[in-house]
């Protein structure tokens, strides 16, 4: 009776967990591009850290975060693939950094309207606040044309001398 594992490595599929012919031409870059995004990986992730640490508020922190975390990450596990040298981990390594791609930004935005919509302070040095009066708290729906641009006439004439005007929330 043959063991269920030799059935496994004989499948197809076992095939595409299996080092590539290419890995043999050019031995050792696989490991080379794996060491250089672990530390592209490495250098982002540390970046996060002190840009959640240093940034004043819950916003830029976040921003701070959401930008080279997942940047970091990305590499990292991209470095991972790479040191495997395999297509099933390579496709599993995309994957996952899609997935990382296109739901951290919307999280990242969700939680910052949340956090403004239980007026989470806002740094006392921003300036701009592209909600302030467009907002109905009742029926959380976004007031006016969509636009967010600002007159920098307008913001001259609110800024006191040498001080950038602080936007009034309620």
């Amino acid at each position: 009776m043959s063991h269920p594992m030799h059935t496994l490595a004989a499948s197809p599929a076992a095939d595409l967990y299996e080092a590539p012919d290419i890995a043999r031409l050019l031995p050792g870059f696989g490991d080379a591009l794996a060491i250089v995004l672990l530390a592209i990986g490495s250098v982002f992730c540390f970046l996060a850290v002190v840009g959640i640490l240093r940034m004043p508020d819950l916003y830029t922190r976040m921003q701070a975060a959401t930008k080279a975390g997942t940047l970091g990450v990305a590499c990292i596990i991209l470095g991972v693939a790479s040191h495997f040298g395999a297509a099933g981990v390579a496709v599993e390594a995309l994957l996952i950094v899609a997935f990382l791609f296109l739901t951290t930004p919307i999280a990242s935005h969700l939680i910052a309207r949340a956090a403004y919509f239980v007026r989470v302070p806002i740094w006392e040095n921003t300036w701009r606040d592209d909600l302030h009066g467009r907002y109905d708290e009742i029926t959380h729906d976004l007031q006016g044309d969509g636009s967010i641009d600002v007159d920098p006439d307008e913001i001259r004439k609110q800024q006191e001398p040498g001080r950038p005007a602080k936007p009034k929330r309620n």
